[in-house]
């Protein structure tokens, strides 16, 4: 009589598992693990993505300001727009600032006693603040607000505007649109006295002055002693605003509780052995014994980390260079994140912290990256990446889920790398096009290239379209030595409504091309070469209950592993979460 056995594969709570051996590989963690969010008792079908807002251009970058009230912002390459309430997400809405040359804003947050206000810089155009009402450009001197409407052709910054009648002049600082055909032009200091209705042009654009009341002052706020417009970076630490300066060895850095005033520079060309510029900064909390401090970290592109104790780098008495230490080179100026009192840093070995880095020097530290589990994909990942798109990570507390934005292979489906924040364990999201990430009013949102931008994890499809999560845990029964012959498979998962599956037996750790299930309704079983699994009627609702179930397979090896897909086609977030799988099969006698 056939002899047959049975493998059980706990919920991968391991999750996606892509480095050490196929030999002896845990029971918990997955081969192939796409569209299912690790939790700590199973791994759930992910929601789906719904498109927020659209820009019309690639979304480079997004930034929050928090007060009494959240407002939400994306760049791109050419403005920065308010999409903190979109009444339309098919159309683009008209910017908060335009005619920038680059999308790429890093921004802060900074209280003082003027307010609570938002810095960006982008090193390429002058830094803005928002002050919870406007975007303002800071140069090194006052800027005023020269009004126009009846625009025909554009403004740039960088122009000199005229009066049509008057004469007077001023460089275009910034623009700030507040319809298509009007706005406020923010200018450096007036040689002569705009009037109300005389056309003003520049080599490029062309209006109508709309100033009853004159001119006016647009803001006071100024930085001097470095251009704006060189600052690449902008971190605070101890209620001072940092900043990095590009093609340089140099910090910025203010005065405190200030997000203007003279610069002062801190030049760490001594410091870094390796050479590079300062890629970001950022304060990072340790515990020295007697009670949690701060200190402030400097990062360079060589890949050195240099930590500085105190608060005033002014006072040699209040500041000191406590280490300097070696990682692996940071992939771009915003490969970093905050976890808690720690800072994480996306490296060319993997991702690493600072506590971490500290301890360790960059050999053994890389088996400590919280990446290390899927250390092959990683690495591919980095060799992939360009400047067009850069690694990024998001972290969403409350959703305990990173987002790390990956460029897929050429012409490939998107994809986007997910960790599990508490336990570590990993999957991916394919059919998303991470290009930035934030979390606003605690909804996680990322900005893609084909110009939109999407609330993620809501709903049961993308924007309209349906997903499939895929599973393949890690197979099981290579080193007895039988051959074994697969028949029946199982999947046992918590539902609520039914679902639509397929499965299949793998063989001798072959995993070949996953393709998804038949969409919901239709009745092909050949996309993965055996059945679908029929329409499930349980009751229907909100209940969640286990149910299992055990079809017919076929699959020959040495080692074995079960492998099912399921669809979301629906409105609402799909419930289906994976307890566990089974593989019966029949075994002959060891070699």
């Amino acid at each position: 009589m056939p002899n047959f056995s049975t493998f059980t594969f706990p919920a991968p709570v391991r999750g996606w598992l892509r480095s050490g051996t196929q030999l002896g590989a845990p029971a918990d963690a997955a081969e192939v693990l796409d569209n299912f969010f690790v939790t700590a008792s199973g791994a759930e079908l992910r929601k789906g993505k719904v498109k927020y807002a659209t820009l019309g251009a690639s979304v480079v970058r997004l930034m929050t300001y928090r007060s009494a009230t959240e407002s939400l912002f994306a760049s791109t390459a050419v403005g920065i727009f308010n999409i903190s309430v979109v009444v339309d997400p098919l159309a683009a809405p008209v910017p908060a600032v335009t005619g920038t040359s680059s999308g790429d804003w890093s921004s802060v947050q900074m209280s003082s006693a003027g307010g609570e206000f938002l810095v960006a810089v982008n090193g390429t155009d002058y830094a803005q603040y928002f002050n919870g009402t406007a975007w303002h450009p800071i140069a090194a001197a006052e800027v005023f607000a020269l009004t126009y409407d009846a625009l025909t052709a554009a403004f740039a910054p960088g122009e000199t505007v005229t009066g049509g009648t008057s004469g007077a002049t001023a460089a275009i600082i910034g623009i700030a649109p507040t319809t298509a055909t009007a706005g406020i032009l923010k200018v450096g200091a007036i040689t002569g006295t705009f009037q109300d209705n005389e056309a003003i042009t520049s080599a490029a654009g062309a209006a109508v002055a709309n100033i009853p009341s004159g001119t006016a002052s647009a803001s006071a706020v100024a930085i001097t002693n470095v251009d704006t417009r060189d600052l690449t970076q902008v971190w605070s630490f101890k209620e001072r605003l940092f900043f990095a300066e590009k093609g340089t060895q140099s910090a910025w850095y203010l005065p405190t509780e200030s997000i203007g005033g003279a610069a002062s520079e801190l030049d760490l060309g001594s410091v870094f052995r390796r050479g590079g510029t300062i890629s970001f900064g950022g304060a990072w909390s340790l515990d020295a014994g007697d009670g949690i401090d701060d200190v402030c970290v400097f990062v360079s592109s060589g890949g050195e980390i240099a930590v500085y104790e105190g608060n005033n780098p002014g006072s040699a008495a209040t500041w000191a260079l406590a280490g300097v230490y070696d990682i692996g080179e940071p992939l771009d100026k915003h490969a970093n994140f905050r976890a808690g009192g720690d800072l994480a840093i996306l490296t060319e070995d993997g991702i690493v912290s600072v506590a971490g880095a500290l301890r360790k020097d960059r050999a053994a530290l890389q088996g400590d990256a919280t990446t290390f589990p899927i250390q092959d994909e990683w690495q591919v990942s980095v060799q992939r990446r360009a400047g067009s798109f850069p690694i990024s990570a998001t972290l969403w507390q409350s959703g305990a889920m990173l987002l790390v934005g990956v460029p897929a292979a050429a012409g490939g489906t998107p994809q986007a790398f997910i960790a599990n924040a508490r336990t570590g364990a990993w999957s991916r999201f394919t059919g998303w096009d991470v290009r930035c990430g934030t979390v606003s009013n605690d909804r996680l949102y990322f900005g893609s290239d084909d110009g939109a931008v999407y609330r993620a994890y809501s709903g049961g499809t993308d924007d309209g379209v349906q997903y499939s999560g895929v599973y393949i845990p890690k197979a099981q029964g290579g080193n007895d030595g039988r051959l074994k012959i697969a028949s029946r498979v199982a999947v046992s998962a918590r539902v609520s409504k039914p679902f639509e599956l397929t499965a299949r037996a793998l063989a001798d750790y072959a995993v070949g091309e996953i393709t998804a299930p038949a969409p919901l309704g239709a009745e092909d079983g050949t996309r993965w070469g055996s059945i679908v699994w029929g329409a499930f009627v349980w009751g229907g609702g909100t209940v969640r209950q286990v149910k299992t179930v055990w079809k017919t397979v076929g699959a020959r090896g040495y080692a074995l592993a079960p492998g099912f897909s399921v669809t979301s086609s629906q409105t609402s977030d799909p419930v289906f979460e994976i307890v566990s799988t089974q593989i019966r099969f029949e075994a002959g006698s060891p070699l």
